[in-house]
């Protein structure tokens, strides 16, 4: 039997690494999560340093709203639990933000949020706190969205309006190069793209402990996607690069629907 605790002590021996690290490296992998996971109903099994670290279920009930689901699994389930769902609605012709909403279990710390925006262009978190925007906005789940929709023409260094719990700026997809990436049965052509988040405005932030939401938008983080070319077009990869960690997750593809 493979004694899975000796197999990853050595490393936490040879270079110190404490608990606060172990956290840390979590906080990159729920956001390659959702850097990587593709849109048409899509169960996935996340690796790190070989170890199954996390499931992650991504569905799309209608042709306008997606959901996120995910769970830590084994040694990093015990280390740092977390059992976390989001879900998005947009517009079906450009992909800006209808409205979404949260479900974070993350320990001991259990939120709810939502967010909605109305037909004067304000958008209300948790039915108290109204925000004017200036439409049309977008947030990670539709950029995430649109990236699998859009062919690169279409996208490459456009900014997009960009809202991010009571954050604003602006985001885009700078596209690098295609390249043939792995995406569990075969080798897939792909579009190679840095997305850049620019925040400008934090004076009327929406403050949770969510680490996915609190780190996507890092401006130290160097956030890079591989997206197939072909129809459907989907995430087979992604990266994450900050000051003392580069974690790059592979699609593990389980069950297509």
């Amino acid at each position: 039997m493979v004694n899975y605790a000796a197999c990853i002590y050595p490393i936490g021996r040879n270079f110190r690494i404490k608990r606060e690290i172990y956290l840390e490296t979590m906080k990159q992998i729920i956001i390659i999560v959702f850097l990587y996971t593709k849109l048409f109903g899509q169960n996935y099994s996340i690796s790190v340093f070989g170890f199954h670290a996390c499931d992650v279920i991504q569905t799309i009930s209608s042709s306008d709203k997606i959901e996120f689901r995910t769970q830590n699994r084994g040694l990093f389930d015990i280390i740092w639990p977390a059992n976390n769902y989001y879900e998005a609605t947009f517009n079906k012709r450009d992909f800006s933000l209808k409205n979404w909403s949260k479900k974070i279990n993350q320990g001991d710390y259990k939120k709810t949020s939502s967010a909605v925006i109305d037909t004067s262009g304000t958008i209300e978190y948790n039915n108290k706190n109204k925000i004017k925007l200036s439409n049309p906005v977008f947030n990670i789940f539709t950029m995430l969205a649109m990236v699998q929709s859009y062919d690169k023409d279409l996208l490459d260094t456009k900014w997009f309006q960009y809202e991010h719990e009571g954050q604003f700026g602006k985001a885009r997809f700078l596209w690098s190069d295609s390249s043939n990436v792995w995406d569990g049965h075969d080798s897939i052509l792909t579009d190679h793209y840095r997305l850049d988040i620019v925040i400008t405005d934090s004076s009327q932030s929406i403050n949770t402990r969510d680490y996915f939401m609190n780190n996507i938008a890092n401006d130290d983080s160097i956030k890079e996607l591989w997206v197939s070319r072909k129809n459907k077009r989907r995430i087979i990869a992604a990266s994450i690069k900050m000051k003392y960690f580069y974690i790059k997750a592979q699609m593990v593809r389980n069950k297509e629907v």
